[in-house]
């Protein structure tokens, strides 16, 4: 779950984006860190486009695939009579459709207070955090994670005061 508080007005929004283990919630908060401090750069590289199963462009890929890899006997029988049944490009378009129907909208207010703001009023990292950020990146470089840095344990319990102090000799 994160919080944004609006500098103005100190209204906060909150975001539930669920996870299964703490990893992922500590790797998605890394990610959403690593976004505002080195910008789009640290995007990954989008995946090149393919053709997803279901669409019509599959659909008409595998159809020239079936035609040019099979003889025109089995291309008639085994492609285009099961497709005939089963309503060609029918089911593509509907899911298509359904799949490209509006979304629910998101509030204005939340649409204007999400405009980016202009270069000059972009905060600039203070020296504490970028030399924070380079000994965290020094430490995940040489292959510790996040939790092993700032000494995260489960499963143990959490020491007591009493253990904590050290041994001393009973006062009287």
């Amino acid at each position: 779950m994160f919080c944004l508080r609006e500098a103005d007005t100190g209204n906060l929004l909150w975001i539930n984006v669920p996870c299964g283990q703490l990893g992922l919630a500590v790797a998605e908060w890394e990610a959403i860190r690593v976004y505002m401090e080195e910008g789009p750069a640290s995007l990954p590289v989008p995946p090149e486009e393919q053709f997803e199963e279901g669409t019509v462009a599959f659909f008409h890929m595998a159809r020239v695939g079936y035609r040019d890899t099979f003889p025109w006997w089995q291309h008639w029988l085994g492609f285009l009579a099961v497709q005939a049944f089963g309503g060609w490009t029918l089911p593509c378009h509907i899911s298509q459709w359904a799949n490209n129907r509006p979304k629910a909208g998101i509030p204005r207010e939340v649409k204007a207070w999400s405009r980016p703001l202009p270069l000059e009023q972009h905060a600039r990292p203070s020296p504490e955090l970028l030399a924070q950020s380079e000994e965290v990146s020094k430490a995940l470089r040489s292959g510790k994670t996040l939790l092993d840095y700032f000494k995260v344990k489960f499963g143990e319990p959490a020491a007591t005061p009493d253990e904590a102090a050290p041994e001393s000799a009973p006062v009287r």
